[in-house]
């Protein structure tokens, strides 16, 4: 069964751990990483794998949660500052596909 894309379908989802490099593939053109679920205890590499079929201009959309200082660290097929977290609080980022790699949008912004 092939997948129904964003935006005549769902957008895909993917939820990150406490620590660690997070292994995420990218099959949508919106995809939303969920690390405010479970919050951050350590340091989160985001390491992409993404499909052949992904155009220029596919959006992943990071929302991260931290206990303290933690990091985002943006590594495989990504391109942008380290996010430093912040106590309690989430941040928000878009990355928008270049093609080769989804490259940060903008400045992230914290949310609570």
């Amino acid at each position: 069964m092939s997948l129904v894309r964003w935006p005549f379908g769902d957008a895909s989802e993917v939820s990150l751990t406490a620590d660690g490099a997070q292994a995420i593939t990218v099959e949508n053109e919106l995809t939303v990483v969920d690390g405010e679920t479970t919050e951050a205890t350590g340091n989160r590499t985001l390491n992409l794998t993404v499909s052949d079929e992904i155009g220029a201009g596919a959006m992943l959309f990071i929302k991260s949660k931290t206990n303290g200082t933690e990091t985002t660290i943006f590594g495989t097929s990504m391109q942008g500052a380290t996010i430093t977290g912040v106590a309690g609080k989430t941040k928000t980022v878009l990355c928008i596909y270049d093609g080769s790699n989804f490259v940060e949008a903008g400045t992230p912004i914290q949310i609570d």
